[in-house]
């Protein structure tokens, strides 16, 4: 009996030991940290330790964590993203109102490209694979031009060639979990665009499109003419579309040719340009105001003041039907002023109504100018000057008595060989002094001058073999600076410029049948070439038109194959 309760009293005694020393045997703890952690973001890692309590808070950084189990033992939770740029981060565990830090816990992983497309072009996908991408601030780039994905995974990405890129090869990078690996060699290269088709003739206005592969509608496309940007629009990936611009065609004819970004992509057919009204040559040397083209031989010459020299001087000027093109020959004529000028086929003859001497002859070839007798008429300014028979007819124009504008009807014939001036036969006689034949353009036909646009509806001709002026039907509409051709017999007015607006701005060319001594309106529109002013001339077949408005701010050379 006595032993039996010895017996009792000893498991008491160690039943109750075992309570004592319950508390101290459960205690939550973290194993301690064996190295760093390599993880993804969104990755589940394990912590460790002893009687880690359910409610078990974890923090990396300062940002929570999802917990995804919890045994006491082994803690799983998911790596959070975060906006911070720490590559390496403290783990921080919460539980019993204590906070415990494993430091530098875990690290993220570098991103890491194996492979890419290599070329593409522009808009299309280009396939990324590696390991560690993550979506969560996830940047590609192609080389400062950010790209935008379009599928994600941690081992392969899709993303666009950007629009904005900024060379044909650029380095591919990827920035994610806080890092950024750039891509190996070789460089990621933009596709070279293809042509395969232009329209190959159009008139200015029509749509040229071009069709080839490896277009984007938003990517840095460029088009030119002959240089000149095109003002085109990248319609889908095979297709681009442009209206054929108003500009310089000097061949009647444009090459095209793409541009993108290094890459210069020539077609090689030229555009033929339909017009028959084509401009060929952009900006002159001299001022054209009121000048004269002058045929000798088979050159076509131009008198006229440099241009912005305010008239300082004039020089010759010899077209050149090549490059459209116009050269000085010889030196700065002296005296200017209101001057006149003619040729009789072999030399230019030159009238300055402002200088005491006023008659001038010049040999074409080197620019030389002689003084001749002077002219014996009147002094007047805007008059008019044509050849017969190798000899010089000057007149018409105004002078002013006192201040009062008077007309001249009277004219005067040169004859170079004996270098001598005789009055013939006056153009008209009883006309007001308000309405003189001034600054009037003349043409020959079958050995008759034509004298016309001096200012109103009335135009003349004379017949040397009689010294006889005869009235021609009036003009449909009065104008002045017209460019004035002959061609295939008939008579042609080029624009010009409405006087006292009686007419109609928009109709273009008139002509004039000298047999049947009529007028008749061409319907023929010259637009888009709407400069008013104009001198005009034939040679090589084909008509120019030397355009150019009040200001002289422009002064363009058009082209024509034939007239109506």
């Amino acid at each position: 009996m006595f032993k039996r309760l010895l017996f009792v009293i000893a498991v008491a005694f160690f039943v109750n030991a075992c309570k004592k020393d319950a508390p101290e045997s459960k205690l939550p703890s973290v194993n301690p940290v064996q190295g760093t952690v390599k993880a993804d973001w969104g990755d589940t890692i394990t912590i460790t330790g002893n009687n880690l309590p359910t409610d078990t808070k974890v923090r990396f950084g300062e940002n929570t964590a999802v917990v995804v189990s919890n045994n006491g033992k082994e803690l799983r939770c998911i790596v959070p993203v975060s906006i911070a740029d720490s590559i390496t981060t403290t783990v921080y565990l919460q539980y019993n109102g204590q906070t415990v830090g494993l430091k530098d816990y875990v690290t993220l992983n570098a991103p890491v490209i194996t492979s890419f497309t290599p070329t593409q072009a522009i808009g299309d996908t280009v396939v990324i694979k590696g390991a560690h991408f993550n979506y969560f601030r996830l940047l590609v780039k192609f080389g400062n031009a950010d790209a935008r994905v379009v599928s994600w995974s941690k081992s392969q990405l899709k993303v666009l060639v950007p629009d904005e890129i900024k060379s044909i090869h650029s380095a591919i990078s990827v920035t994610s979990q806080v890092q950024t690996v750039v891509a190996s060699n070789p460089q990621f290269e933009v596709l070279k665009p293809v042509i395969t088709s232009v329209t190959p003739e159009a008139f200015i206005g029509d749509e040229i499109v071009i069709k080839g592969k490896y277009f984007h509608p938003l990517g840095p496309f460029a088009v030119t003419l002959d240089g000149k940007p095109a003002g085109a629009s990248v319609t889908d990936n095979g297709t681009i579309s442009f209206k054929l611009p108003y500009q310089a065609y000097p061949g009647r004819k444009t090459t095209v040719k793409v541009k993108l970004l290094e890459y210069e992509v020539t077609y090689p057919v030229d555009i033929k340009i339909k017009n028959n009204w084509v401009l060929v040559h952009e900006g002159l040397p001299f001022s054209a105001y009121y000048a004269t083209p002058l045929t000798v031989g088979a050159n076509v010459y131009l008198v006229a003041p440099l241009k912005n020299s305010n008239g300082e001087g004039v020089y010759l000027w010899r077209f050149n039907q090549a490059d459209f093109s116009w050269t000085r020959v010889g030196n700065m004529l002296p005296d200017p002023g209101d001057f006149r000028v003619g040729t009789n086929g072999r030399k230019i003859y030159l009238y300055n109504s402002l200088s005491a001497t006023n008659f001038y002859e010049c040999e074409p070839s080197n620019g030389t100018w002689i003084a001749r007798a002077n002219y014996s008429g009147p002094a007047r300014r805007e008059s008019a000057l044509f050849s017969l028979g190798g000899k010089i007819y000057l007149g018409a124009g105004y002078h002013y008595i006192g201040n009062d504008r008077k007309g001249l009807d009277d004219w005067y014939v040169y004859t170079p060989g004996a270098n001598s001036w005789l009055r013939i036969a006056d153009m008209r006689t009883g006309y007001e002094d308000n309405y003189p034949m001034s600054s009037a353009a003349t043409v020959v036909i079958n050995n008759e001058a034509y004298v016309l646009c001096g200012g109103w509806f009335y135009d003349y001709k004379y017949n040397p073999v009689n010294d006889k002026w005869t009235a021609l039907e009036n003009m449909m509409e009065p104008r002045r600076q017209a460019g004035v051709v002959v061609y295939k017999n008939k008579i042609y007015t080029i624009k010009g410029f409405l006087v006292q607006n009686v007419g109609n701005s928009n109709r273009d060319i008139f002509s004039f049948d000298p047999a049947a001594n009529h007028w008749a309106y061409e319907p023929v529109d010259i637009n888009p070439f709407d400069d008013e002013l104009n001198v005009a001339f034939t040679v090589g077949g084909k008509i120019y038109m030397l355009s150019y408005d009040s200001s002289e701010f422009r002064n363009n050379l058009y082209e024509a194959i034939s007239l109506p």
